[in-house]
C-alpha cells in the first residue's frame, strides 16, 4: 500500500486503501483504491497518469491500450487482503509499509523498514520482491536495488544462503522499535 499523491486522496472521501501499480515499463503508473470492508473486491476508483519520470516520448503518446491492457484491478484487490493478513500476523507492517512510501532519503528506519518488506516479501514466496518494493515506494527499480545494497552494507539485511530472499537483523528490528517510540514520543532525532 502507498499514501497517493495529494492530488488523487483528494478525490475520494471513503476511507479505504490506495495501490500503486507501475505500468508501461515505469512511464505509467495506475492507482487502485479500495473501500475498507470491501476486501475483496474490484477498486471504486483506478486512475491511470503518467509516472514521475517516465518517458517523455511515451508520455506523450499518451495512455495506449497496450499499457491499459496492464491495469490489474484483482492483484490490487489482493494485494489489500494480503495486507490485511500481514497486519494481522506482522504488528509492524503498516510502520513499515508508511516509512517506505513516506521516506525521502535512504535513512536508518527507512532502511530497517526496507529489510523487513523485502524479508516479508521473499518469505512469503513473491517471484520479484524488488519489483514489487518498486511499486509500494514508488521508485525507480535502479534505486530501490542499490537501497537494499545499502541495508545490507549498513547491516540490516543479511544473505541466506546462495538464493534469492534474505533475512532482516536484529538491527533492523531494534531501529524500527526505536523509530516507533520516537514517534510516540514524538521525537524526530535519526538515531540509525
Amino acid at each position: 500500500m502507498s499514501p497517493p499523491p495529494g492530488d488523487l486522496a483528494a478525490l475520494v472521501s471513503e476511507e479505504g486503501s490506495w495501490v500503486r501499480q507501475s505500468l508501461a515499463h515505469g512511464d505509467f503508473e495506475a492507482w487502485h483504491f479500495i473501500l475498507h470492508g470491501s476486501v475483496g473486491a474490484a477498486p471504486t476508483y483506478v486512475v491511470v497518469r503518467p509516472a514521475p519520470g517516465g518517458d517523455p516520448a511515451a508520455v506523450a503518446r499518451g495512455v495506449t491500450t497496450t499499457v491499459l491492457r496492464e491495469v490489474r484491478p484483482s492483484e490490487a484487490a489482493s494485494l489489500v487482503r494480503d495486507n490485511e493478513h500481514e497486519v494481522q500476523k506482522y504488528p509492524r507492517a503498516h510502520q513499515v509499509d508508511n516509512l517506505l512510501a513516506s521516506a525521502r532519503r535512504p535513512s536508518g528506519p527507512y532502511l530497517a523498514a526496507l529489510a523487513l518488506r523485502y524479508e516479508r516479501l521473499a518469505a512469503a514466496g513473491d517471484r520479484s520482491p524488488v519489483r514489487r518494493l518498486v511499486d509500494i515506494t514508488a521508485l525507480p527499480l535502479g534505486t530501490v536495488k542499490s537501497h537494499l545494497q545499502l541495508a545490507r552494507r549498513k547491516g540490516f539485511l543479511e544473505a541466506v544462503g546462495a538464493k534469492a530472499g534474505g533475512r532482516a537483523t536484529e538491527a533492523a528490528h531494534r531501529v524500527l522499535a526505536r523509530a516507533e517510540e520516537d514517534a510516540a514520543t514524538g521525537s524526530t532525532e535519526d538515531r540509525s
